[in-house]
């Protein structure tokens, strides 16, 4: 069976190609309709056997940032209610492994940064509405917002799955620990500046990323989920795709993106943040370089040309 999954709404957003922000007519009528749940009907179209998805997008929207709100708080609590989420339930546990009672310093720097992906600011205006009153308004897109949550709720996913691991590692290792109950529990944590960044797993994920046909929107999934980019410093309108890049040997590359060091060639550009993120307009990766190869500990098997230049 040929199946056809509308979600309406969406389509008649993204199917204007000259203004996608103007609404077009989408025809939602079946032939020989058969409900499968409250939104969803399975019936013909044009000869064609589909499920079609109708709902009020102000319902979509809604379901989509109660997901997204409910996953941030799953993450990183809830301040409300001071529930500690994954970050603050990995944090208890690696501060218990920095305890003296586990063998640990009595110190931990704690790295792991806390971006609450939904602080992002919105643009407010404020003046007087039609009835003259004095108000505060904030506009965008339908589309656009459509956009930045779903965003959202990758890299929330993505941010869970990894704090979960994590946990579960930590876990573990605490498992294998002989308690010292004579010793302090006490810990000094230091958290590290929102700028620090841990160059040594950086690379090593880099070298295991950097391959031709590398997915860009693979990278830059796993780099706001480990918290290496932050989501509030991009708009999802912002290229991330443009000016050509030089190696060391000043062979220029286009479409070329610059991460702590590495240098990546994509295959086709300008791309969007919120194309790689919404739109499946995803680039391949041709090529990368890196300045220094002693950083890298694998170097060998990601970076077999000489220093700073192109591999491909």
């Amino acid at each position: 069976m040929k199946h056809k999954i509308l979600w309406l709404a969406a389509l008649a957003l993204a199917g204007c190609s000259s203004n996608p922000n103007k609404a077009e007519k989408i025809e939602t009528q079946l032939d020989k309709p058969s409900t499968i749940t409250g939104t969803q009907k399975v019936g013909l179209k044009n000869g064609e056997m589909v499920v079609l998805d109708k709902a009020e997008i102000a319902e979509k929207l809604r379901d989509l940032q109660n997901q997204v709100y409910s996953l941030e708080d799953k993450v990183y609590g809830t301040r409300k209610l001071g529930s500690l989420g994954l970050y603050g339930e990995l944090k208890s546990c690696m501060r218990k492994l920095a305890s003296k009672q586990y063998g640990g310093s009595g110190t931990l720097t704690w790295t792991e940064p806390l971006d609450r992906v939904t602080d992002k600011e919105e643009d407010l205006k404020i003046g007087l509405d039609e009835n003259k009153d004095l108000v505060g308004v904030s506009q965008e897109y339908l589309r656009d917002r459509l956009q930045r949550f779903q965003g959202y709720k990758i890299i929330l996913q993505k941010r869970s799955d990894e704090f979960e691991e994590k946990i579960e590692a930590c876990n573990s290792t605490a498992m294998t620990k002989q308690v010292d109950t004579s010793q302090s529990s006490k810990v000094l944590v230091n958290e590290a500046p929102k700028a620090t960044v841990d160059s040594g797993a950086i690379n090593e994920f880099m070298c295991g990323f950097v391959r031709p046909g590398a997915s860009l929107e693979n990278f830059m999934i796993n780099a706001f989920a480990h918290g290496w980019l932050s989501l509030s410093d991009f708009n999802l309108t912002q290229p991330l795709l443009s000016a050509p890049v030089k190696d060391s040997k000043a062979e220029s590359r286009d479409h070329a993106f610059l991460f702590h060091g590495w240098k990546m060639a994509f295959d086709q550009g300008p791309v969007t943040v919120g194309d790689v993120l919404n739109q499946g307009k995803d680039a391949k990766m041709v090529a990368w370089a890196y300045d220094k190869k002693t950083d890298v500990t694998s170097a060998a098997a990601c970076l077999p040309a000489s220093e700073g230049a192109w591999n491909h």
